[in-house]
């Protein structure tokens, strides 16, 4: 009978620690998927830290918690805590530390007679006893978290024990934690990449506009200088036609011949000084002349708008390639006019997806350093067509042309064959990083004293099959 009752104290005994174990699997297992969903859930790195303490507690049950990581020969540095404080704080290596480094998790009954711990407990809002050292390794190199409560002797040899169980829990959380500190840090490098391209475009852009500037200027100033001498000579004749108004109304209100032949008198004398016909003329041609001339200044202005103000339109605009080159040649007229030839072949294309003000960017770079690179009566050739579902552009130059060497750089940044002063290297590299981002594609094709030929290739937008209109021609060649 003894025997039996003996069994079944040790068959209880040994469901009482089955049940123990099923329970610490349990709570690991949960411990590990909250880890998990920590990991894919964190924002950023003081998301991921916060979170993770969070699970370490449900553990641990700590007061305060940080992590320590080796600082230089003897001693370490805490990378994080549950407590700002502590931040960036260095302590000692002593025996009971070395210890939890070099093997096992290591329990101390009382911190406060620890000489190490001395310098740091004022550091504390709550006063802490009892510390649980865990030690792991993140990439080969030794780290310890170290668990604070305020209760003497908290940290008995459960918790060591437990400690020891989920050390690898541990290394899996800070191996996670390290994977996705990396991952965070590569996302945040590439909004910086993004920041600085997007800076570096804006300031490329406003040096375009720097340099087209006197010539954008003068571009508008001379439709307005002669609707300005055009308004002057219309108010000087405002008083010739308000003395023949005069002379209707008298006309019109005479009662006798007599009357109405001095009135007659009066119109022949305004007729012989003031010329009718030729004044009617001229007023026909000075609103002609200011209605072009106003028209131009618009054109321009509408060129500056696309050119300048894309920071609310979606990248995927549709664009029409030939408005941007009418544009662009609009900004660059004063660089070209009178000393360069312009033929622009340009037929209906497929439109393509992207910022205009962005390719009208590109297309101004290109055609000014086309200008720079020729003389005198020099030809430009600019074309679009489509081919095998791309869009293209060439833009063809009979200036000095570019050495082979030279070729072979073009698009990297800071790289320019212009004299010290003259350039900064970042306009065809902003240019590729442009049409790049766009889908497209930008080759340059160059011969010494003969020309260069730029080409860009862009993916149509098949979604949506309209073609850019090309003046209301097929195939036009147009000098300027």
């Amino acid at each position: 009978m003894n025997k039996d009752y003996e069994n079944v104290l040790e068959d209880l005994a040994l469901v009482y620690r089955l049940k123990q174990q099923a329970e610490a699997h349990k709570k690991e297992s949960d411990a590990l998927l909250e880890g998990t969903r920590v990991l894919l859930t964190a924002e950023d790195e003081a998301d991921l830290y916060k979170k993770m303490f969070s699970v370490f507690k449900g553990l641990y049950n700590y007061e305060v918690c940080f992590v320590l990581e080796n600082e230089s020969a003897g001693k370490m540095k805490c990378i994080n805590s549950t407590h700002d404080a502590l931040l960036n704080t260095v302590w000692e290596i002593d025996d009971t530390l070395s210890r939890a480094v070099k093997s096992e998790p290591v329990a101390l009954f009382n911190v406060q007679q620890q000489p190490t711990w001395q310098q740091h407990l004022p550091l504390f809002e709550t006063p802490v006893t009892s510390v649980l050292y865990c030690p792991f390794k993140v990439h080969q190199q030794q780290a310890v978290i170290v668990f604070c409560h305020q209760s003497l002797g908290y940290y008995t040899q459960e918790y060591v024990d437990m400690a020891n169980r989920y050390r690898t829990f541990t290394e899996q959380m800070a191996m996670g934690m390290q994977a996705k500190l990396m991952t965070l840090e590569t996302v945040r490098l590439k909004e910086e990449k993004a920041k600085v391209e997007k800076s570096l475009i804006d300031s490329e852009k406003m040096a375009s506009l720097g340099l087209l500037a006197a010539g954008v200027a003068h571009e508008i100033n001379n439709p307005i200088a002669f609707i300005n001498s055009n308004i002057h000579f219309l108010r000087n004749v405002l008083p010739a036609l308000s003395q023949m108004q005069d002379i209707v109304l008298q006309l019109a209100s005479s009662a006798s011949d007599k009357e109405r032949l001095e009135i007659a008198q009066k119109a022949i004398l305004w007729q012989s000084r003031n010329k009718i016909d030729s004044l009617s003329d001229e007023i026909a041609d000075i609103c002609g002349e200011s209605e072009e001339g106003l028209n131009r200044v618009t054109d321009i202005i509408t060129s500056l708008r696309s050119f300048s103000h894309d920071a609310d339109i979606p990248d995927d605009e549709t664009i029409n390639v030939n408005d941007c080159i009418a544009h662009a040649l609009r900004l660059v007229n004063s660089e070209l006019k009178h000393r360069i030839k312009i033929h622009q072949r340009l037929t209906e294309v497929p439109l393509i997806k992207g910022k205009t003000g962005k390719l009208n960017q590109v297309l101004v770079n290109l055609f000014v350093n086309a200008a720079q690179a020729m003389d005198d009566g020099d030809k430009l050739t600019i074309s679009s067509f489509e081919e095998d579902k791309h869009t293209v552009i060439t833009i063809k130059d009979t200036g000095c042309g570019i050495e082979k060497h030279a070729l072979q750089k073009l698009f990297e940044p800071f790289y320019t064959t212009k004299p010290t002063g003259k350039g900064t290297g970042l306009g065809l590299y902003i240019s590729f990083s442009i049409v790049e981002a766009m889908g497209g594609t930008i080759s340059v094709d160059s011969e010494v004293n003969v020309g260069t030929t730029f080409t860009l290739s862009f993916p149509t937008n098949l979604a949506n099959k309209k073609t850019a209109q090309s003046c209301g021609l097929d195939t036009f060649d147009s000098d300027s």
